[in-house]
């Protein structure tokens, strides 16, 4: 049996359903073709207990941009052979875990950019391990940038035209690929089609047991509910803007908001939980706070709602599958160009708006318009979902076919295209007012949004490297004003002064 590495963002000690959400669907996936999956985690024991699957430590890189660079630097060293590591470098150990495979997937995410540089030097150094070992490599669905620095741009070029496959789940990431010279296939998040929770109560598992464990349920409101998962962040006037959106929401449904957090720690009202709990403090009408649950009851407690509305990611690819309307707001040209890119999938990228629509009041316009239009939009997506199925399995028919090419088990791919996009489908646009006003706010916000972002990405960059001389010039100062503060140096002066005192008077 093909035994394949999955580097993904698991086994954090921060939970963060849609990284977990697309390492399980690349497992599912791979174990659903055959394959023999390890996992590399930052916490093996949790990840193997979660997923069913063994589990290996992976490389955890500094947060400096200098630091990071280094560290990949000398790791490229010591695989061609011109310096080596110290004995108790993780790497060499990794390395020994990647020789007892036969591939590596770098499954989907949003952190091949200079926002999240340690993911991205992780996944590079990985992808260096696997290439020198002469394992094929594949990427799958990937967002690209926006913001790099030209260092990890460079970086992120060498990494994917190493690989034998590379996907990604928008078209602006599939443009970045174009400029860094590599052919990437568009296709779509890799946790699009995650399966539902294996519970032990309902007459029998949604996927394999020996691929997920079972998972508790969380019991929704019956009747309907809207799903809402924000990230933290913005200001007071944010929060206000967002419960006073879902009051205007709730007069017009009568369905009670249920906050589905997508990062925190378990047990914890911290992260998305503490920005929910805010919010839903504001609002007037019904709210329900739902603790942290694991990734797959978090996508079934997504899919079963009558609208979603988030600034996070993965709610909206629940929702498309699903066949649930979504409504996104994007606060930066980051979350934009994801969830832009999500919804433009599947037909529907008008109902992704802008940090100002809110302020200027168009979400509730968007949101009512969304909740009117909901069956529309579920038979618009039913349509779609034939399409972007049978797109999803082109893709991983072909992931498999590359990552067992040197095996004798290597599938006939004569029929399978060499990078596989997805097929065209029809767009259901916004109608309202709305849709010109929030389309002139982000031609003036986003690009404005994305220089911002690449100016101080390139700023950290420089700082990172002159920090430790400013402090050594920090630390030399301070040892000089000790230095010239002491007695001794006292007293050496006034001695000095004294004797030149003395020389000028026999003069």
């Amino acid at each position: 049996m093909t035994r394949v590495a999955v580097l993904a963002d698991v086994g954090q000690h921060v939970y963060h359903v849609g990284d977990e959400a697309m390492g399980l669907a690349a497992a599912d996936e791979l174990a659903g073709r055959g394959f023999d999956v390890v996992l590399l985690s930052r916490d093996p024991e949790q990840t193997q207990d979660g997923y069913g699957h063994p589990a290996v430590s992976t490389l955890e890189f500094p947060w400096s941009p200098a630091e990071r660079e280094d560290y990949l630097r000398r790791i490229q060293e010591h695989l061609a052979g011109s310096s080596s590591l110290p004995e108790s470098d993780p790497a060499l150990a990794l390395r020994e875990q990647l020789a007892s495979v036969d591939a590596v997937l770098i499954a989907g995410g949003g952190n091949l950019n200079s926002r999240y540089g340690w993911l991205l030097y992780e996944r590079a150094a990985v992808a260096a391990i696997a290439r020198s070992l002469g394992k094929p490599v594949v990427v799958s669905g990937q967002t690209l940038g926006p913001v790099l620095t030209a260092r990890d741009a460079q970086t992120l070029a060498e990494m994917l035209q190493g690989a034998q496959l590379v996907g990604v789940r928008e078209s602006t990431s599939a443009r970045i690929a174009l400029e860094l010279g590599v052919e990437a296939a568009h296709g779509l998040d890799d946790a699009s089609f995650l399966a539902d929770p294996a519970l032990p109560d309902d007459g029998g598992p949604a996927v394999p047991q020996d691929a997920v464990r079972p998972v508790p349920r969380y019991e929704a409101p019956a009747g309907g509910y809207v799903a809402v998962t924000f990230a933290p962040g913005g200001d007071d006037d944010f929060r206000r803007g967002l419960a006073a959106a879902l009051d205007q929401l709730h007069a017009k449904t009568q369905l009670p908001a249920v906050f589905i957090p997508h990062m925190g720690v378990p047990g914890n009202i911290d992260a998305d939980a503490g920005m929910h709990a805010e919010i839903a403090a504001l609002m007037a009408t019904p709210a329900v706070l739902v603790p942290v649950v694991a990734a797959r009851e978090a996508a079934r407690l997504t899919r079963g709602a009558s609208l979603v509305v988030t600034t996070r990611y993965h709610p909206a690819v629940f929702a498309l599958s699903a066949g649930v309307a979504p409504v996104a707001l994007s606060v930066e040209a980051y979350s934009d160009a994801r969830l832009r890119g999500a919804l433009e999938n599947w037909g529907m990228a008008d109902f992704v708006l802008s940090l100002p629509a809110l302020q200027q009041g168009l979400l509730e316009e968007a949101l009512l318009e969304a909740w009117e239009r909901r069956a529309e939009t579920a038979k618009h997506l039913k349509a779609v979902l034939d399409s972007r199925t049978r797109d999803a399995g082109i893709w991983w028919d072909r992931v498999a076919a590359v990552l067992q090419a040197d095996t004798a088990a290597a599938p006939d791919v004569a029929g399978l295209p060499g990078t596989p996009s997805l097929s065209p489908s029809a767009r259901l646009e916004g109608r309202g007012e709305w849709v010109a006003a929030e389309t002139a706010l982000r031609r003036q916000f986003y690009p404005q949004s994305l220089l911002a972002a690449r100016l101080t990405a390139e700023d950290e960059r420089v700082q990172s490297f002159t920090a430790p001389i400013d402090r050594a010039l920090e630390q030399e100062q301070a040892a000089h004003q000790r230095l010239a503060g002491s007695r001794t140096v006292q007293t050496a002066l006034g001695l000095h002064s004294s004797l030149s005192k003395f020389r000028r008077g026999r003069a």
